[in-house]
Parts: C-alpha cells; structure tokens; sequence
C-alpha cells in the first residue's frame, strides 16, 4: 500500500560497477536506480542495472509516459538503459532528463552506448516515443510532484534531485563529494569558506524529511580517492549533522565492500553521528528497499 505523500524504491544502490555473489547478497548489486511512487506517476532517478528489473515490472502495465531523471551520464548510472523493456515496446512515451553536458548533447550519449560496436540493438529499435531534455532553472512538476535539483561536486555535469510532495522532501544525491580533501574529525558547523562553498549544497538538503547520499568512503580509504567525487563516512555524516535531516539512506556502496564489511561501517557511521550528537535515523541502501515519505 502506498503513502498518500508517496513510496520510494531503491532498485540499484550500488556504485561504479554491478556486482553477484553470495558477499553481496544482504545489500544487492545493482547500480544506481530509484523509483518513487506518486498515485498514478512512477517517477525513475538514474538508469543503472537496477533499471532493469524497474522495466520488467512496467512492462506489465498499459502504455504510460515515465519520467526518467539521470543525476549525471556516468557509465554506472545508465548502462540499464539499453535493457529497459518499455523502451521497445510501442505506446510507451519516455522522458529523459539531464543537467547540460560541456562534451556532448544528451541524446547523443544514449545512443552512444547503442552502438552496433557495444550492443546488437540501435536506438532505431526501440518502439517507445523517446525524447531528451535538459533541466533548467524551473521545478518540473509531475502530477503533484515537484522536482528540483542542485549542481553536486562530482566529475562531469553531475546534479541531486529534490523531490517535494505534501510538505514532504525526499532529496537523492548518489554522486558528491563533500567538504573535498577534508580529513579532520566531523564538524558540527562549517565555518565561512566551507559555507561559502557548499552552503547551497547544505540548503538544499536542509530538513529533508529522507536524505539518500553516498558514503563510499572509510575515513581510512578517502586520503588516496581525493577528487573521485565521493564524500567520506565522517565528512557525510557532517553534512548530514548541519542539514539537519530526519532520515539518512545511505546509498552507492563501493563495489569492494562486501556485506559484513558494510555492517561494520554502518556501526562507525552510527557512532559518528552520536559523537557529534546527531540524532537522525540511518540506514544503509539494499537493492529492494521500500519505504515511505
């Protein structure tokens, strides 16, 4: 049954590459994909694997128009694309939206990756009516869905989405790399050159009802990933802290950590947040998991 402000699903909460095996099985394999439910909109963010198993289950309704919003063009956040069902399938309007790109137009790079060279199957197959667009300085609105974004500090034109429904925010930034280079103990303020840097980032999240952002960084494995685009445990747990969000899901595991290893960081990520005297609510992201805003 489905909250009346609305249900989300991780479908891939994974980064940089799928993985399998029986290591992985507690927190899945699939990369970036999450789905959220409004009445009758289904609303996708991000194409990883996970959009796969997104497609089966639409390809079992009538024709529809789906919305799909990709944070940046990465290989790991829409390499599902090519296996997403509705897109062969005739009566099928698909919206694809994304931040500009300085290296090529939108359209151009999901035809790129059909390529006859990677994939027996062109653009030119696909029956759905398929367009491309860019988000610019206006929400779009979906229904009675608002969705609004923000540039994050990733390689590439990458952004975050707000997703804003009944007075209730939903914001889902699997990209980012917060407080870069920073190596010191949490913060609980930032002080004027960090505001000046990430206050719109900070504002941007501030009181959201659910956060979904990345930790894929031990504090111990961040000094040689520096500029990766990926925030460390103890630096998302200061952005978390000064925020102040009800609800942290933390998504885009790193393809090494297996699941024992990711328990042990979700207890560090715990016991960060109580050092800095941060009361959210933290979970980690498993391919599967529903919840509600």
């Amino acid at each position: 049954m489905r909250s009346s402000h609305g249900t989300y699903k991780l479908w891939g909460s994974r980064g940089s590459i799928p993985v399998s095996g029986p290591q992985y099985v507690r927190h899945g394999g699939n990369t970036s994909c999450l789905e959220f439910a409004h009445g009758e909109n289904r609303i996708i963010f991000d194409a990883g694997s996970g959009l796969r198993q997104v497609g089966l289950s639409m390809a079992q309704e009538s024709p529809h128009k789906i919305h799909l919003f990709i944070t940046h063009t990465h290989w790991d956040h829409i390499q599902g694309f090519p296996f997403f069902a509705p897109a062969y399938m005739a009566g099928y309007e698909i919206a694809v939206y994304a931040a500009h790109s300085v290296d090529r137009d939108l359209e151009s790079i999901f035809r790129g990756q059909l390529d006859r060279a990677y994939f027996p199957v062109q653009m030119e197959d696909m029956q759905a009516n398929l367009e491309f667009n860019y988000i610019e300085d206006q929400p779009i609105r979906i229904g009675d869905v608002e969705i609004t974004w923000e540039n994050m500090f990733h390689p590439g034109s990458t952004v975050g989405y707000k997703i804003a429904v009944d007075g209730r925010q939903l914001v889902f930034i699997p990209d980012n790399e917060f407080l870069k280079g920073y190596m010191g103990e949490p913060l609980r303020k930032l002080d004027d050159d960090d505001t000046e840097t990430y206050g719109k980032l900070v504002e941007f999240c501030r009181g959201a009802d659910v956060l979904i952002h990345e930790a894929q960084y031990t504090h111990d494995e961040y000094p040689i990933k520096v500029g990766w685009g990926h925030t460390s445990v103890p630096n998302a747990c200061t952005l978390v802290g000064v925020s102040e969000v009800k609800k942290w899901i933390v998504t885009h595991h790193d393809p090494s950590h297996e699941d024992d290893f990711l328990q042990s960081k979700l207890n560090l990520t715990r016991q960060i947040l109580r050092d800095i005297e941060c009361s959210v609510e933290v979970q980690h992201g498993h391919d599967g998991m529903v919840g509600y805003l």
